[in-house]
């Protein structure tokens, strides 16, 4: 009896201290997909400065979700700086609506309220956009 009650209290804490857009929609962090045509060196930053990450193209990035954009530069001007928009997670809309101030305070401090385009191509100057329709 103890232990069932433990663990429906484990559960009922993971739900209720945790945001929808945490547990739902894709969690604190994500891969980003920097696409082109040829190698190309650059250096990702938040628009803060922070979190500074160098990379070869084509790869992809883990990036903590954050409400600040990201940054792309290239390291020997191959390609125009790029920035990526941090975006509201509608999953989080859904934490408002149903979890309320706990969930959403969960979602918003740990970085899951937001979200980046999942795919950037460096290789025309212009980026493109394909976000993972079964990710809301």
């Amino acid at each position: 009896m103890k232990k069932k009650l433990m663990i429906a209290t484990s559960l009922a804490s993971l739900f209720m201290f945790s945001g929808c857009a945490t547990i739902l929609g894709g969690g604190t962090s994500q891969t980003v997909s920097l696409n082109s045509s040829k190698a190309m060196k650059g250096t990702m930053k938040y628009s803060d400065g922070s979190g500074k990450q160098y990379f070869t193209t084509p790869t992809t990035l883990k990036v903590g979700r954050k409400s600040k954009d990201i940054i792309i530069s290239s390291d020997d001007n191959q390609f125009n700086e790029r920035t990526i928009k941090s975006e509201l997670n509608p999953w989080f809309l859904g934490n408002i609506i149903f979890g309320g101030l706990v969930g959403s305070t969960t979602d918003s401090v740990g970085g899951a309220a937001w979200r980046y385009d999942e795919t950037v191509d460096l290789s025309n100057n212009t980026s493109t956009i394909s976000s993972n329709p079964n990710s809301y």
